[in-house]
Order: C-alpha cells, then structure tokens, then sequence
C-alpha cells in the first residue's frame, strides 16, 4: 500500500494466490481517500481468475464456470486474468462469463495484451488493467482508472458497466527475464 501511495495510486486491489489472508492488514490502509479492493487470484482447473470485493475464500482447482458463480455469489467480479499469455489456454474466455477481461498486465508480454484487448472489444466485455506485481517496484505499472467515489461497490459497478479505462506499460523485458531467471533458480 505505502508503495501505491507512493506510485500516486488512489486505491489498490489485494490479489494474492488461492489467499485472502492479507485482506484483514490491508483493510487498516483503506482510508483517507485511499481504497483496498479486497481480491484473490484463483488457480481453477481452466484458467487464472481475479476476484474483487470477495469476502470469503473461492477454492481453487475448480472449473471456471464453478469459480466465477463463487465470485458473483459473494457481489464480487469475476475477471479473466492474462487469458492470452504464453502457457495459458486461450480458450478460457469462453469457460465462463466473465465480467471483465484483463486487457493489460504489466506481466504478459509479446501479444498478450493485444490479444486481450482485441478480443474484449470485439465481444464487449469491460476490461481492466492491473500490475499482477510480484514485487513493490512493480506496483502501478499498469492500472486501471475509474471515474467514482473510493467505494468497492461503485468501483465494482464501473467495472461491470464497462466504464473504465486502462493505461500503463509492461515490465521491461531484462526485468522480466531476471525475474524468470530467479524463479528458476529457487525451484
């Protein structure tokens, strides 16, 4: 959060893996015009799926038809995440309905973003941008602007509406190389 602040964020959305555990600290810095969107990236059998304004736990390894009804069930949003980066299936748009599509993440390179973005346009589906950072000095790379007061709800509602747009860029190629590289390296 101090990181977002920092970067001239207004809000940030908490998406760690198959995990809400850090919603209950981040909730401390959602004030003073500053919003956390409490979120999960979910592991389903299909794909990679963002959840925003979730409260409870969506399991993973579950389709993702079964995963974004969870979502949706909790007044969340069900975002496609990535869906064309390279060793994804990019058949996953079509598993389920999605509210939005991740139409630029600072993460996927080459035709990724592109691809997304085409492919929202082409059906109407909202799209979103987001930094999946891994790291502080990736944080606000890519964004996503809303036009609304700092509240979940309408945040949510502008998403689901199709009102916002996306700006940023991706991480510069030797940045994610190294990274690629290191993650090597632990396993």
């Amino acid at each position: 959060m101090k990181a977002a602040k920092a970067r001239g964020l207004d809000g940030i959305a908490i998406t760690d893996h198959n995990t809400i555990a850090g919603h209950a600290e981040a909730r401390r810095f959602s004030k003073g015009g500053f919003l956390v969107i409490p979120g999960i990236e979910i592991t389903s059998k299909d794909c990679h799926i963002v959840g925003l304004g979730i409260k409870k736990l969506v399991p993973k390894h579950m389709s993702a038809e079964k995963t974004v009804k969870l979502i949706k069930k909790q007044g969340g949003v069900a975002i496609a995440a990535h869906p064309f980066a390279p060793g994804r299936k990019p058949g996953l748009v079509h598993k389920a309905k999605f509210d939005a599509i991740e139409g630029l993440n600072s993460r996927a390179l080459f035709l990724s973003n592109p691809l997304a973005q085409r492919y929202a346009k082409l059906n109407k589906i909202p799209m979103v941008a987001g930094s999946d950072a891994h790291r502080c000095d990736e944080i606000g790379l890519a964004y996503t602007r809303v036009n609304c007061p700092p509240k979940i709800e309408c945040v949510l509602k502008q998403i689901e509406g199709g009102e916002t747009s996306i700006s940023g860029r991706t991480l510069p190629l030797p940045s994610f190389l190294w990274r690629a590289i290191q993650r090597l390296a632990q396993r």
